[in-house]
């Protein structure tokens, strides 16, 4: 899975233009992110080759970050486990997402600074 982290312009109805160009082509918004007035907005999608034509076509610029994906106990205090064992390997986490959680399972997704050695300190 990817993040596309999009760079739009400060002006009304911006998201609404990236949503109606991928929801033309099929594409489905797993998650999104967007913080204050930031111009940055973060995606997953599920049909990542035909998303990163739509937002070509439009013009935008944007960048791919590799996600991590995890599947972890729905309960309190899991975020703490698995970001704690990479911020002791000093790997940084960039962004994280949730992308489900149902009963006794979260499924969460991440960026992080070395992709690598966070695999292998989660056992991936």
């Amino acid at each position: 899975m990817k993040e596309f982290r999009i760079s739009l312009p400060n002006e009304p109805g911006q998201l609404a233009r990236v949503g109606e160009a991928l929801g033309s082509r099929g594409v489905n918004i797993l998650t999104v992110a967007a913080f204050g007035d930031v111009n940055l907005v973060a995606l997953v999608v599920d049909q990542e080759d035909i998303a990163r034509e739509g937002l070509e076509e439009l013009g935008l610029s944007f960048q791919e970050a590799e996600l991590l994906t995890l599947n972890v106990p729905n309960r309190p205090g899991e975020l703490s486990t698995f970001a704690k064992k990479l911020g002791d390997a000093n790997i940084n986490i960039e962004s994280i997402y949730l992308l489900e959680a149902s009963g006794e399972e979260a499924k969460v997704a991440l960026t992080v600074s070395d992709m690598a050695k966070a695999k292998q300190v989660l056992g991936m």
